[in-house]
C-alpha cells in the first residue's frame, strides 16, 4: 500500500498472520465436519451433506466469491457511493442467480438424492442466502483492509461449523440437522463487525469504468476455472472411467485440491494492494508481480510433482484405504497441477485488481481448452488422463495469465 506508516504495515501484517492461521484452522475444522456427518450418518446417508457440499461449493466459486471480489476492488478504487450501490446492485443479482440455480438443482433432484424430503429446499435457500451474506461482509473488510476482521470471519464460520457438527454427532442428528449446521456457520462472520461504519476511505477516488461489466467477465473465468478444477470426476467418466475410478480421483484429488481451495482466502489479502499498484503512479509494478507469480507457480509445480508422487498414495491409503490409491502418474500429475493452479490463481488476482474482466476469461477459457483437448487427443488410461488435462489446463491459464496477456496496453 503505497505511503503506507509504518503502523498500518504492521496492522496488516498481523492481519495476514490471522488470516493464514484462520485458514488452516478452517480446512481442519471441514475435514472433522466431514468425517463426523460421514461417521454418523454412513454412506448412504451422507448422500446430502455431499451432495449440499458439492452444490454450495460450485455456487460460492463461481458467482458468490467473484462478487466478494469486485466489492473489495471496487472499495479500493472509488470514492463514489454511487457505484458502491451500483456494485451491491450487481452483487444481488449473482445472489439471485445462485439461489434460482441451488433451489432448482434441489427441486430437480429432491427424490435422488434428498429422499424427497422438502426440506432440503428450504435449506439450500438458506445456504444461499447466508454465504451470500458471508461474501458481502468479507468484500467489505478486504475492500477497507480489515484483514484481522477477515481472519476474524474465517475463524468464526470454522468454529461454527465445527461446534455444530460436534453438536450434531453427539445428539444423534440425522443429515437434515448437519445441513442445517451449513447455513448457520456463514452468518457467525456477521460478530466481525464488518458492517461497522470504519475501515478506511478509497485510496485513489477514481470512476470505475469497468464496474458495468466486469463481475460478468468473472463469473465466466471463474467458470471456466472451476470447470478445470473440479470437473475431474465427471470427466473420468467422460474417457471411459467406470465408477471405481471416478471415487479414486474424487477421494485423492479432493486431497491436492486442498491447498488451492484454502488459498481463497488469501486473495482477500493481496487483491487490495494489487490494486492499488495498478491505479498508483507505476502501474508497471503490477505486471511484474505476473511475471514473479508464474516464476514461482512452475516451482510449486515441481515441488508438488515431487511431493505427491512421494507421498500422496500413502496419505489416500491411509485415509481411505488400498483400493483408492490412484496411479503413480495421476499422483505426480496432481501434484504439479496444484502448483499451476495456486500460481495461477494469484495471477488471476493482478486482472482483477486491474479490471482486465475480458483478458481475465481469455486466459481461463483458452486454459479450458487446453484441458480438453488433452482429454480428446491424449491416449492415457482415465484417471492419468484427466490428471494430465487438469495440470495442462492450471499450466496454460498460468502462462497466458503470467507471460503472455500481460501487456496492459493491449
Amino acid at each position: 500500500m503505497s505511503g503506507a506508516s509504518t503502523k498500518d504495515r504492521q496492522r496488516d501484517s498481523r492481519g495476514t498472520g490471522l488470516i493464514v492461521a484462520a485458514t488452516a484452522f478452517s480446512a481442519l475444522a471441514v475435514l472433522v465436519f466431514q468425517a463426523l456427518a460421514s461417521r454418523k450418518l454412513g454412506t448412504e446417508g451422507f448422500a446430502p451433506i455431499a451432495v449440499l457440499w458439492t452444490v454450495t461449493f460450485l455456487l460460492y466459486t463461481v458467482l458468490m466469491l467473484p462478487a466478494e471480489q469486485h466489492l473489495t476492488r471496487a472499495l479500493v478504487v472509488t470514492g463514489s457511493i454511487d457505484q458502491i450501490r451500483k456494485v451491491h446492485r450487481q452483487m444481488v443479482m449473482a445472489f439471485s442467480l445462485a439461489m434460482v440455480l441451488g433451489v432448482g438443482f434441489t427441486v430437480v433432484m429432491l427424490e435422488r438424492f434428498f429422499d424427497g424430503s422438502a426440506v432440503y429446499i428450504a435449506i439450500i435457500a438458506a445456504i444461499v442466502a447466508s454465504r451470500s451474506t458471508m461474501a458481502t461482509a468479507r468484500g467489505t473488510l478486504a475492500g477497507h483492509r480489515r484483514f484481522a476482521g477477515y481472519g476474524a470471519s474465517v475463524g468464526l464460520e470454522a468454529a461454527t461449523l465445527l461446534i455444530g457438527g460436534v453438536l450434531m454427532y453427539s445428539t444423534g442428528a440425522g443429515a437434515a440437522g448437519f445441513a442445517v449446521v451449513m447455513a448457520i456457520a456463514p452468518l457467525s462472520t456477521l460478530f466481525a463487525r464488518p458492517f461497522s461504519a470504519k475501515g478506511g476511505e478509497a485510496d485513489h477516488h477514481v470512476v470505475d469504468a469497468q464496474a458495468g461489466t466486469f463481475l460478468v467477465w468473472l463469473i465466466i473465468a471463474t467458470a471456466a476455472s472451476q470447470m478445470i478444477i473440479a470437473g475431474g470426476p465427471i470427466a473420468v467418466s467422460f474417457v471411459g472411467g467406470d465408477v471405481v475410478a471416478v471415487s479414486i480421483f474424487f477421494t485423492s484429488f479432493a486431497l491436492l485440491r486442498g491447498p488451492v481451495t484454502s488459498a481463497y482466502n488469501l486473495v482477500a489479502r493481496v487483491l487490495p494492494d494489487f490494486t492499488n499498484l495498478a491505479h498508483g503512479d507505476d502501474p508497471g509494478r503490477l505486471w511484474v508481480w505476473a511475471r514473479r507469480i508464474t516464476a514461482a507457480g512452475f516451482a510449486v509445480a515441481v515441488v508438488g510433482a515431487v511431493g505427491s508422487g512421494l507421498f500422496l498414495q500413502t496419505i489416500v491409503e491411509t485415509i481411505y484405504g488400498s483400493s483408492f490409491s490412484p496411479p503413480m502418474l495421476a499422483a505426480v500429475l496432481g501434484g504439479a497441477g496444484v502448483g499451476l493452479g495456486l500460481g495461477a490463481l494469484f495471477a488471476t488476482q493482478v486482472y482483477s485488481a486491474a479490471g482486465l474482466g475480458r483478458r481475465l476469461a481469455t486466459g481461463w477459457i483458452l486454459g479450458l481448452v487446453a484441458a480438453i483437448a488433452v482429454l480428446v487427443f491424449v491416449d492415457l488410461e482415465p484417471i492419468s488422463r484427466v490428471a494430465l488435462a487438469f495440470a495442462a489446463g492450471e499450466g496454460t491459464g498460468l502462462l497466458l495469465l503470467g507471460l503472455v496477456l500481460t501487456d496492459p496496453k493491449r
